[in-house]
C-alpha cells in the first residue's frame, strides 16, 4: 500500500490539471483515481479529496459506485450457490 495523504493527493493533481484542456478534466480525474487505486492508495484518503475538486468528487463517486455494486453482486453470488 502506498503511504500518501490527501495533501499529496492533491499536489499532484494540481500539478497536472492545469494542463487538461476542460472537457477532458472528467476523463482524467476517473483515470487519475484509478492510478491512485492501483497503486493501493488507501481508500479514505481517495475519498478524502472530494471537497477538493469537482471533477474528482465526480470521479470518486463513479468509480467506488462501482466497486460498491460488484462487491454487491459477488457477496450476493456466494450466498445464492448456498441455498
Amino acid at each position: 500500500m502506498v503511504d500518501l495523504s490527501q495533501e499529496d493527493i492533491e499536489r499532484l493533481w494540481n500539478a497536472i490539471v492545469s494542463y487538461v484542456p476542460e472537457k477532458q478534466k472528467l476523463d482524467a480525474a476517473i483515470d487519475f483515481v484509478k492510478c491512485l487505486d492501483d497503486i493501493g492508495v488507501d481508500h479514505e484518503e481517495i475519498k478524502a479529496i472530494v471537497d477538493f475538486d469537482p471533477k474528482l468528487e465526480e470521479a470518486v463517486d463513479t468509480l467506488f459506485e462501482e466497486y460498491d455494486e460488484d462487491d454487491e453482486e459477488d457477496y450476493g453470488d456466494r450466498h445464492d450457490d448456498e441455498y
